[in-house]
């Protein structure tokens, strides 16, 4: 099987890419083989401008082949192996439908059977202040649980300015959209399949990265909006928080509607999906519906960040294949296992615009009674009973009413705020409070800062420009994710505040590094009698401040008290 996997990525890949750094790096050389408890691995040097080198080991296999009798079973951890494998370019990613920005920005090509794999990035050199091992970073990448894999957030950047500051990284793979999180809402496929390849990952790093100069014991999980909600999941889990000890989730985490629905919600979009597609079994036959979906081709089944065309559910969100509360990853209710989270420190926060970037994917309105027409489709009976018309009037008013519907400019600004606060700010705002009220070293901030010559073409789909989802990811792996990534002075100068903050995080628990008491001017923990106060990060006055997103949570706090199925979890 190894053998296969060798074969496949050579062929799915351009060997004449690594020279050019789409894959590796320009200044990368191959190393001799490292005898990893994993089994034996060749992989890259970068090298740095200081002379030292970064080891690169890339498509390492952690789980078997999701194939066969192991397709929709949770993940198997691969054996050791004896023959040196080469691990010098990305795995495949998992299946999904490549749209419009897709197209461009992936590097490597599909396999359902091979993309269970993750990438080891560590110095070569040791350091007298981690005799143990380095701490360890562990990123998930995001992409809606549809799309995207490790191939796009870089590796001789990651390199370069996280692996320099004395740190592990490891970035992963995991299955995606139908793959990873269908259910038939009972025990023939509960589904949480993705995240439970999360947790094989974590266990791999726990049992190999020592092998890697690593300290499995000093592991931090981070990851940004589906990647982020992903790391706050973990953290809830039994089965995956005692696998790791600090937590960054960015712009996304288990609070934010997106991110999770009941197993009965899932199920009934599995089933109308399945319809969809043709299938025309009994409700309650759960055999058949797995069956059915087994059968079908990947190009059926492949999603993408966009609707399905021609599809339409009953259920509200806009994302499909989603975490659920199965009962198995999740064996309690979120709130009681939100409860029981072991003792940690998190950090946490978001973008200045998050609404902006939706509105670049053209999937959304630019005028009020468009967006009261997509609030229809979030605020919906399944969530909210009776009081769905409710929701929805309450929100509309909040953020339209007074608003001339011929003020452009303001009703824009208001759907990115609407926006925003849906997806991704409320919840943020939700989790630092509650893990804050509940025991945690818990750190809040919200990223201000952008390049106005950053954005590529993007900038032309944007209303107008400021800090937005993704734009802060350039400052911490150092690769675009939106447009490339071509660092002016200010750029630079936040390249390394950021990555400083990360690690120190990564290291010591503590964004200003290594303190025993606050200093004036520093990030302080945050304090739940004080909601809205955060760290702003800027290029000149990093600073903390009041009123996180001008208090607009108040609105949402009193819709949530109203979500049924939120009740349920």
């Amino acid at each position: 099987m190894l053998k296969a996997y060798e074969a496949f990525i050579k062929y799915t890949t351009n060997p004449s890419l690594i020279l050019m750094g789409s894959f590796t790096s320009k200044h990368h050389r191959l190393l001799p083989v490292h005898h990893a408890t994993c089994g034996p691995v060749k992989g890259v040097g970068y090298d740095q401008e200081d002379g030292s080198v970064v080891e690169g080991y890339l498509g390492i296999p952690y789980a078997e082949p999701p194939v066969g009798s192991l397709r929709f079973k949770k993940p198997v951890a691969h054996r050791v192996w004896e023959e040196p494998l080469e691990c010098i370019k990305f795995g495949p990613r998992c299946p999904q439908n490549d749209e419009l920005l897709g197209q461009f920005v992936n590097t490597v090509g599909k396999s359902e059977e091979h993309c269970l794999s993750l990438n080891v990035f560590t110095p070569k050199w040791e350091s007298d202040d981690w005799p143990n091992g380095f701490p360890v970073m562990v990123f998930i990448h995001g992409g809606g649980f549809s799309v995207h894999s490790s191939s796009n957030y870089g590796c001789a950047t990651i390199a370069r300015n996280l692996c320099t500051k004395d740190v592990v990284v490891v970035t992963i793979n995991y299955r995606l959209g139908v793959l990873g999180f269908f259910t038939t809402g009972d025990e023939v496929c509960p589904g949480n399949l993705g995240l439970w390849d999360q947790t094989a990952a974590l266990q791999w790093v726990r049992n190999h990265i020592s092998s890697f100069r690593g300290d499995p014991n000093n592991v931090t999980i981070f990851g940004q909006s589906a990647g982020g909600a992903s790391v706050d999941l973990l953290c809830l889990s039994p089965h995956s928080r005692k696998l790791f000890h600090r937590a960054i989730p960015m712009a996304g985490n288990g609070e934010c509607d997106f991110a999770v629905r009941t197993s009965e919600q899932q199920a009934t979009l599995s089933k109308e999906f399945a319809r969809f597609l043709g299938w025309d079994g009994d409700e309650d036959d759960s055999e058949d519906l797995l069956r059915f979906i087994d059968e079908q081709p990947l190009y059926k089944i492949e999603m993408g960040i966009n609707p399905k065309r021609g599809f339409r559910t009953s259920q509200a969100g806009s994302l499909y294949f989603v975490p659920n509360f199965d009962g198995d990853f999740f064996p309690k209710p979120l709130s009681q296992l939100r409860r029981e989270v072991p003792k940690m420190q998190l950090m946490t926060g978001t973008t200045k615009y998050e609404g902006l970037f939706f509105i670049a994917l053209g999937a959304l309105s630019r005028n009020p009674e468009g967006i009261k027409k997509f609030m229809g489709r979030i605020f919906k009976k399944c969530d909210y009973g009776e009081h769905a018309d409710q929701v929805l009037q309450m929100t509309y008013d909040f953020y339209f009413k007074g608003v001339h519907p011929k003020d452009q400019e303001k009703n824009v600004h208001q759907i990115v705020k609407f926006i925003g606060d849906y997806s991704i700010n409320y919840g943020t705002y939700r989790l630092a409070n509650m893990m804050s009220e509940y025991g945690h070293d818990v750190y809040f901030y919200q990223f201000e800062y952008h390049n106005p010559g950053g954005f590529g073409v993007f900038r032309w789909l944007l209303p107008f420009l400021g800090s937005t989802h993704c734009t802060e990811m350039r400052y911490i792996l150092g690769k675009g994710i939106i447009s490339k990534f071509k660092p002016n002075e200010n750029d630079k100068k936040m390249l390394e505040t950021m990555t400083t903050y990360f690690t120190n995080f990564a290291k010591y628990g503590n964004p200003n590094g290594q303190t025993t008491n606050e200093q004036p001017g520093e990030w302080e923990k945050h304090d739940s009698f004080t909601p809205f106060r955060h760290f702003k990060i800027d290029i000149e006055d990093s600073e903390m401040v009041e009123d996180y997103q001008d208090r607009r949570a108040e609105l949402w706090d009193k819709l949530r008290a109203l979500n049924i199925s939120r009740a349920q979890m």
